[in-house]
């Protein structure tokens, strides 16, 4: 990434981590950046069953030196990877992670915020959500068939974003 779109995305991550804690109706700890860390910053919370939650903001696809009009796609992953943490250390008194709502979201930066209501009401519920049942945000998901572990969504435009550079690069001149 180029630093311009390192800040851009830096920003917006702590905007809307900062506006997802003040939505949350538990205490919510937001893990800041540290330029030497390979994982980036995260929000994590404990549900009302008593499990770790987490949810990560980071870039899918941005502009680089090599790619410089390559577009930045965001990609909101919850609670995708850390079983593998949870399974390291089982003693007493440790938390289980939530298994049962796992998803990532695909949007471009500006489509963050309207979308975080449809995140929290995701996240709140107590029972395993069926994603494909939540009302749809305003900006209309598309459900990511196969190659997953977790359900993907994707908004049209970060669709489109994504696929756009690829198709005119692949086509003949």
């Amino acid at each position: 990434m180029t630093p311009e779109v390192t800040q851009q995305v830096s920003r917006l991550r702590s905007e809307f981590y900062a506006q997802f804690a003040d939505a949350q109706n538990t205490a919510v700890t937001i893990n800041k950046e540290k330029s030497y860390a390979s994982t980036p910053p995260k929000v994590s919370w404990t549900d009302t069953q008593q499990r770790l939650n987490y949810l990560c903001i980071y870039a899918y696809s941005a502009p680089d030196v090599l790619v410089p009009d390559r577009p930045l796609v965001l990609r909101i992953g919850v609670n995708l990877g850390a079983e593998v943490l949870a399974g390291v250390s089982r003693g007493k008194g440790i938390r289980r992670y939530n298994q049962a709502c796992q998803f990532y979201l695909t949007l471009l930066p500006d489509e963050a915020m309207a979308l975080m209501p449809w995140v929290l009401d995701a996240l709140n519920r107590d029972a395993k959500p069926q994603l494909t049942t939540l009302p749809l945000p305003y900006h209309k998901l598309v459900p990511e068939l196969g190659g997953s572990v977790a359900p993907s969504f994707w908004t049209h435009t970060a669709q489109r974003a994504v696929k756009s550079p690829l198709s005119a690069a692949l086509s003949p001149s």
